[in-house]
């Protein structure tokens, strides 16, 4: 059996991409999506490439990015249009396999192995969602063309914007391993903390490293990323409309720094919220029970980071934003 062919494509700066279409009077001029430009508190959900190069960043305050580029314009998100636009990008790819998984609004695996006979291969799919993304919904992706979801996500990161990248077997070692290890899926901020502290950098350095040593210290996920570095994941892309093994819908994040007002939790409660009843429709599926949780970190008295968890209930949300 050959190789699947695995696409994965991610929406270029989605939300503000979106605002852009709306906003044709702020074409050229930095924008920013998130919080309350009016109150001018909140923080930035997404930023365009022109406010990026002035050093603006995802989950940074309104304030901050107002010091860093006084000439930016702040939008308030409007989470139904940017799922508009998620359902007809989804609507393209449907048209080339229907083994889709979403990974956000803004991200999807696509498995094209089956429809290289009447669609060309994979590299000649990805042109053709690329150019019709950009001609039907006016919006521009990235696109990595691999043999599994892992290099397949690498690839669609390694070129902003509006690029094709592949990441075949025959050249993934020299694209990918020299990535920095946090490019990897699965490699959070603690964990690139732990790795780092075995001179695991990049991509190649996991790859060359012992196996056993990353599981003494990691537990199996170091087994899971050793893995992933050298090509091993054999994971499925689902198919779109499989839910029969689907017992819970869910969704998190962490925050590139502290929320320190109900705005700001609001905000992201609203994101993670949207993206997980966006799911639910997409299967069919209603909610009956709610299960929240947040986590907070601070140093102890050595001087390590110590992490707590709370379980919020549904009365809290509700008595505190609503």
């Amino acid at each position: 059996m050959g190789d699947r062919v695995i696409l994965h494509s991610d929406i270029n700066c989605c939300y503000a991409s979106i605002e852009h279409l709306h906003h044709p009077e702020l074409a050229g001029k930095p924008l920013a999506v998130g919080g309350d430009p009016e109150a001018r508190h909140g923080i930035v959900l997404t930023a365009d490439y022109i406010a990026k190069k002035y050093g603006v960043k995802t989950g940074m305050a309104l304030w901050q990015a107002k010091q860093v580029c006084p000439d930016i314009t702040f939008v308030s998100p409007r989470m139904d249009l940017y799922l508009r636009f998620s359902r007809m990008a989804h609507e393209i790819y449907a048209e080339y396999t229907d083994r889709q998984e979403p990974y956000g609004i803004d991200e999807c695996w696509l498995d094209v192995t089956g429809s290289s006979s009447l669609k060309g291969d994979g590299l000649l799919i990805a042109q053709e969602i690329s150019r019709r993304m950009k001609s039907e919904l006016g919006i521009t992706v990235s696109v990595g063309v691999s043999f599994n979801k892992i290099f397949a996500k690498l690839g669609s990161d390694y070129k902003k914007s509006d690029a094709i990248t592949t990441m075949y077997k025959s050249e993934f070692k020299q694209k990918a391993w020299s990535l920095p290890v946090a490019d990897l899926l699965c490699v959070g901020k603690s964990t690139n903390r732990k790795l780092a502290l075995f001179g695991i950098k990049t991509i190649g350095d996991l790859a060359r490293a012992d196996e056993d040593v990353l599981n003494s210290h990691l537990g199996k996920m170091g087994s899971i990323l050793w893995s992933f570095a050298n090509g091993y994941d054999d994971s499925p892309v689902k198919l779109e409309n499989t839910h029969a093994s689907i017992k819970s819908v869910g969704n998190s994040t962490t925050t590139p720094k502290d929320l320190v007002c109900d705005e700001d939790v609001k905000i992201v409660l609203y994101i993670l919220a949207e993206s997980v009843a966006a799911r639910l429709r997409e299967n069919g599926f209603r909610c009956r029970v709610f299960k929240g949780r947040t986590a907070h970190s601070q140093r102890d008295n050595m001087g390590r980071w110590i992490s707590y968890r709370t379980v919020v209930t549904t009365k809290v949300l509700c008595d505190r934003f609503t």
